[in-house]
């Protein structure tokens, strides 16, 4: 007589559905804010606020113009 071997079976289950993914993937605008996040002395803060309060612009404003005058010195 001839020997069948039962049927074999997938042990491990059905494959997880995929996933939606994230747009974490796509390029953001030039445009768009991004948090930059860094640590500074404490009066060095409180200096640098002060100096954009008494200009009557904000930090971001200050640290951008700050940067590209920078950028432009070199």
């Amino acid at each position: 007589m001839a020997k069948i071997s039962k049927p074999k079976r997938n042990r491990k289950g059905a494959p997880p559905p995929p996933q939606v993914t994230s747009n974490n993937l796509t390029k953001t605008t030039d445009f768009e804010m991004r948090p930059l996040n860094f640590k500074v002395p404490a009066d060095f803060k409180k200096e640098f606020k002060g100096y954009a309060m008494e200009m009557d612009i904000t930090m971001v404003e200050l640290l951008q113009r700050s940067f590209r005058d920078f950028k432009n010195r070199e």
